[in-house]
């Protein structure tokens, strides 16, 4: 009898076995990953406030706890880094260059995942920089990043800042001539900036996205200079990393006028926008073929990628300030790199 209960219990203990055992790889392929915590668009906001605090990086600095292990950075300039320490030797050269480096945050814009700010740098020339030995010249310069947000890290970001008009600040001999008299901010003469505009009760982020888009599809790839008189507030300010601030329709249809002049066939494409109250952010990018003159320099045929990133302030459906900060300097390097391959050798 015990024996007959021991073969039943055998039996049991095989058909528990044969479905718990299925279960239990089930339970296990269903553990949950460690949690991941979404920041919210304030939190956002917050961190890359703190980014730029930090920009100055130390043994004390906690930018590590902001940015992702193996964020993808792409600086605009100079190729993409894929992780933090490449992020740390990049911007060690930074630091290098501009020991008392400092940024402060102009403007700051959150949306979903992404966030996006508007800043200014300022610091003293003290060591080489990209080939510029040491002028101890006081300098100031702008840009613009987009960061991508994923479990409370900056996972990816985009960034594009004023080197061309930096350069410039230091004397380089290779700047164009129309960009080797620094203006606006980098000239220390400050920015004009339009009047304050009460915002309409029907003002909306999709409208205000649609109008950013308009910018670069009907303006710049549809070249419809004419359709920047129902998006312009009359006293509109667009200040730009590469001409001095231009105020008003017409002034700021020639300025881009001279831009379409330089690259006619220049087609670009929206890649991203982040709308946050009264701001659009819209990261973009595209082509154009240098038939035309370009920041003085004569036309070299060649084609260029462009990348750049907007800030528009809007209300009551039109555009009251802009800012826009492209890769001038890439754009330079590219168009010198293949004038140069063009050139017959003998």
């Amino acid at each position: 009898m015990i024996r007959v209960f021991r073969v039943v219990v055998m039996i049991v203990a095989l058909s528990l076995a044969s479905v718990l055992l299925p279960l239990t790889a089930l339970a296990q392929e269903a553990t949950p990953a460690p949690e991941c915590v979404t920041t919210t668009p304030e939190e956002n906001e917050a961190l890359v406030a703190m980014y730029w605090d930090e920009a100055v990086w130390g043994a004390q600095g906690v930018i590590d706890e902001i940015v992702a292990p193996d964020e993808v950075h792409h600086w605009g300039i100079g190729g993409d880094t894929s992780s933090f320490e490449a992020i740390s030797e990049r911007w060690a050269l930074f630091n290098a260059a501009f020991p008392d480096l400092e940024f402060s945050v102009d403007l700051v814009a959150a949306e979903g995942d992404l966030a996006a700010t508007l800043w200014t740098a300022t610091g003293t020339h003290a060591g080489e920089w990209q080939g510029i030995a040491a002028t101890d010249r006081e300098v100031t310069w702008r840009g613009a990043n987009v960061f991508r947000f994923a479990c409370g890290l900056i996972v990816e970001s985009w960034g594009e800042a004023d080197h061309l008009g930096l350069r410039a600040q230091l004397g380089a001999s290779d700047v164009p001539a129309l960009a080797a008299t620094p203006s606006g901010i980098a000239a220390g003469a400050g920015m004009n900036t339009s009047p304050a505009a009460t915002p309409c009760a029907n003002d909306s982020a999709e409208a205000n996205v649609a109008l950013a888009r308009r910018w670069t599809e009907d303006v710049f790839t549809g070249r419809n200079l004419d359709a920047l008189d129902d998006m312009l507030d009359s006293d509109a300010v667009h200040h730009s990393s590469t001409f001095p601030d231009a105020q008003g329709s017409d002034a700021v249809k020639a300025a881009l006028g001279r831009l379409l002049d330089a690259f006619p066939d220049m087609n670009l494409t929206v890649d991203a926008t982040v709308a946050d109250g009264d701001l659009v952010v819209s990261r973009w990018s595209g082509t154009g073929t240098n038939d035309g003159s370009w920041l003085g320099m004569e036309p070299t045929g060649v084609a260029v990628d462009i990348t750049g990133i907007n800030i528009y302030r809007i209300a009551c459906g039109k555009i009251v300030e802009s800012w826009s900060t492209t890769n001038a300097l890439q754009q330079l390097q590219q168009l010198n790199e293949g004038a140069t391959q063009a050139t017959p050798t003998g």
